[in-house]
């Protein structure tokens, strides 16, 4: 007769269920859960929509040298954009956030500190949302419903949390890479190659970004040589369905 050894059983037991969450990617080789990567609350990554449009979004968090000059650019190729802007900044500057209101933009929101929300408990990540929006309207009229956390970094309770307090969680599905200022030529390059009709692009206006204003005119121009017509993310979700799956 075969008898049951029970810590035989416990231990391959125990094997078993980890052996499936290591190859299913659940836990890193130091046994340590991987907190944002597995997300059922998915964010817009894209707009599914017939129109041929693009949005061009602009993170910034500190600085007032590069925002200037993006501003500029964007008047003369008269191409409406979407900021997402922390609150802080926002307070800091309140003439820099008036302009880009006032020049026809869209603020959003970029949260409050700049840190990855998702190692945090749901109460941080509330206030960092509230906050934020409660500085951003004690400068301008209007913070459009969508929210960029730092970093892009985001998990199932982030997200569900930006909803409760009314904002839709917006990643993006092209990076231009300028915060790491690899050269205008690169930039406009992987813009170019990897844009499609619905795409949101990711820019910043921080003075992290010293090379966007020489790569943002290129861009814009080959944007429209492809037929993509630049809009504001309000107006890219007009009549359109969020893209979910991570294109990126």
């Amino acid at each position: 007769m075969f008898y049951f050894n029970r810590t035989w059983v416990w231990t391959m037991l125990c094997l078993s269920i980890f052996g499936l969450g290591y190859f299913a990617g659940f836990w890193t080789a130091g046994n340590i859960p991987v907190i944002g990567t597995f997300s059922k609350q998915m964010p817009i990554f894209y707009v599914k929509k017939s129109s041929s449009e693009v949005c061009l979004t602009f993170d910034i968090s500190w600085g007032n040298e590069t925002l200037p000059r993006v501003l500029k650019i964007l008047e003369e190729n008269q191409v409406p954009a979407t900021f997402f802007c922390s609150g802080p900044w926002g307070i800091r500057n309140p003439d820099a956030l008036k302009s880009i209101y006032n020049k026809g933009h869209e603020i959003a929101s970029h949260g409050d500190r700049h840190i990855n929300l998702s190692q945090y408990p749901k109460a941080v990540v509330e206030d960092n949302l509230i906050k934020a929006h409660r500085d951003l309207l004690t400068v301008v009229d209007k913070v459009a419903p969508y929210f960029r956390p730092p970093n892009g970094d985001y998990d199932d309770l982030v997200i569900d949390t930006a909803r409760e307090v009314g904002f839709e969680t917006v990643i993006w599905s092209v990076d231009s890479l300028d915060w790491k200022n690899p050269g205008p030529d690169y930039m406009i390059k992987r813009v170019v190659s990897k844009v499609f009709p619905g795409a949101i692009l990711l820019f910043h206006a921080s003075d992290s970004s010293k090379q966007i204003h020489l790569a943002l005119p290129e861009i814009i121009k080959e944007l429209r040589i492809k037929g993509l017509k630049p809009v504001t993310l309000s107006q890219l979700m007009s009549e359109g369905t969020p893209g979910r799956n991570d294109p990126r």
